[in-house]
């Protein structure tokens, strides 16, 4: 059962929801350096949460991540069962129990592994600690560990102290008193001091500062897990009558149907899909995915704006936009490039784009306020990397150089930070790196400024201007003023197309501004296909008629015509 367990757990988080992993790794930056090692550790919970950040990096392969969260998750199981008085199946089936908030727990973005890591050293500690025959010597033991693991595992040492009395009262039940008034106090008397020597409020302190990445938030699943690992302890150790085999077995059965149940039910409902899709296309755009993001997007139109504004840019990538923009939803401006908001989350990928384009200042500056909106206060390996890239464009080396440094102490960034500062050593970087030679050659060079959302259109207009070869900034620029419904603009900037076949969706553009001007097609433009002119008059007929919303984007979805009368109301 405990490998079924690992089995299961492994294949929910390594294919059913591996982009939540990936999540979680682009937002620390965990370095092999001592200096680091003692920042971390020391603060309450930090031998712990260290261990978890060691673990989370791993996650930069989603089957790793799986393998090491099911690791942990069995870990705590086999370890509940060893905290029981009594090796019976009942006690074993119980000891799943707690496994169960725990998958629920995990299946928070913001969960850390940190939480699992204390709850296992606890454990662990609580077991060792009960297996020492010399009575005097075990309560002296488990008193004096309270303290030292209230440092390195945070207030979930409450389990230790809970499981350790609960394996004193078969023996003693003075002594568990006794042990049980002296852990209190110990953890009472660790909680106020560390409030003395740490600057952290009582109550973050009172129910963990490293088990979550917003600190405000209460971890009621990991509580509640911690609450059963106690409870199916005591039980374990209560004096109860000895069961006929057959009632054991039936009880035993019917606990772990109980935590199957449960277990499958809750994580299913934990779930989050849509955050799960927003992590996917997400990770697709940091690896360059775009026809893969596509695929996604035939088998399930993304309706977020920050998932439209991926596909978009992957449409643009391949030189998609304009033929098939409108083949997908599309909800206005926001689809293409999102408002900025202070968070560590929609700045990353909405960079991704900026970069792409060639405003290297402004994905730098998504970056860096990325960076320092992370909830916890960490880095991001995936931000440093990109400052580090922006910086070497904008010629800023001294500044690059020190977010390299930081990545060459990391494992998976490793190699590339290495071969980057050699590269500069050698003056030949953007021989090297060809991804860093088109941000540099497409970077605005007489117009260096941030960008202005106030002036979307005239910036996009100057990347085309300065770089008669940025094509993507040319599709941007056209499917701004069309998302926006600004014909006239639209028709403004059309003498920059330096192409005599224009695209579906510009035509269709043409199309229905020509009709809006003009009350036949005579003299209609050559370059202006005749089957969309026939089909725009199918289209203005079936609108007078009344049709319904749904009958028209049945016939007519994929036109710009129903984006503009249907979609976005301005």
């Amino acid at each position: 059962m405990t490998a079924l367990l690992g089995v299961g757990a492994y294949a929910f988080f390594a294919f059913r929801y591996p982009y939540h992993l990936h999540f979680q790794e682009q937002y620390q930056l965990f370095e092999w350096t001592r200096g680091y090692f003692a920042e971390v550790a020391s603060v309450p919970g930090g031998l712990a949460d260290w261990v978890g950040r060691c673990l989370t990096q791993f996650c930069y392969y989603a089957p790793a991540g799986a393998a090491l969260l099911a690791a942990l998750l069995c870990g705590v199981q086999l370890l509940v069962f060893a905290a029981c008085r009594r090796r019976t199946l009942p006690c074993y089936a119980a000891s799943f129990l707690p496994v169960v908030p725990l998958l629920a727990f995990y299946c928070d973005e913001n969960a850390l592994f940190g939480g699992a890591v204390a709850l296992l050293l606890t454990l662990g500690a609580a077991v060792l600690c009960a297996r020492v025959r010399n009575d005097r010597l075990r309560c002296w033991l488990a008193a004096g560990l309270i303290p030292l693991l209230y440092l390195a595992c945070g207030a979930l040492t409450v389990v230790f102290a809970g499981v350790v009395v609960a394996a004193e009262a078969p023996r003693s039940s003075r002594r568990a008193w006794a042990l049980g008034v002296a852990a209190l106090l110990l953890l009472l008397g660790s909680l106020l001091q560390a409030q003395q020597l740490f600057p952290y409020p009582l109550r973050r302190l009172a129910y963990g500062v490293h088990y979550h990445r917003y600190r405000s938030f209460f971890p009621a699943w990991l509580w509640l897990a911690a609450l059963l690992c106690v409870a199916v302890a005591v039980g374990s150790a209560l004096p109860l009558r000895e069961r006929p085999a057959r009632r054991r077995l039936a009880f035993g059965a019917g606990l772990f149907a109980l935590a199957a149940l449960a277990g499958t039910g809750l994580t299913l409902r934990c779930a989050d899909d849509a955050k799960e899709e927003w992590a996917r296309y997400d990770f697709m755009v940091r690896n360059g995915m775009w026809n893969r993001l596509m695929m996604q997007a035939d088998r399930k139109n993304p309706d977020n704006p920050m998932t439209v504004a991926c596909l978009n840019l992957a449409l643009a990538k391949t030189g998609r936009m304009g033929d098939h923009m409108f083949d997908y939803f599309q909800n206005g401006p926001e689809g293409l490039l999102t408002t900025f908001v202070r968070s560590h989350t929609n700045p990353v990928p909405t960079g991704e784009i900026y970069w792409n384009l060639g405003m290297v200042n402004t994905a730098q500056r998504f970056a860096f306020e990325a960076q320092e909106a992370i909830p916890d206060f960490q880095k991001s390996a995936r931000c440093y990397r990109r400052l580090a890239e922006t910086n070497i464009v904008n010629g800023d080396l001294a500044v690059a150089r020190k977010y390299l440094r930081s990545l060459e102490h990391t494992l998976f960034y490793r190699r590339w930070a290495k071969e980057t500062a050699a590269a500069l050593d050698a003056g030949d970087v953007f021989e090297r790196q060809p991804a860093l030679a088109r941000a540099r050659d497409l970077r605005l060079k007489e117009h260096d400024f941030f960008f202005s959302a106030e002036e979307t259109d005239s910036m996009l207009g100057l990347l085309k201007v300065e770089h008669p070869a940025n094509g993507m900034a040319l599709d941007y620029l056209m499917a701004w003023c069309l998302l926006r419904k600004d014909l006239d603009r639209f028709v403004e900037v059309l003498p920059m197309v330096d192409t005599p076949s224009l695209p579906k969706s510009w035509q269709e553009a043409l199309l229905l501004r020509w009709v809006l001007t003009h009350s036949d097609f005579e003299g209609l433009p050559e370059y202006l296909s005749r089957a969309y002119a026939q089909r725009i008059v199918g289209f203005i007929n079936d609108n007078r008629a009344g049709k319904s919303e749904a009958e028209m984007q049945r016939a007519y979805g994929d036109t710009y015509w129903f984006y503009y009368y249907y979609r976005y109301r301005q």
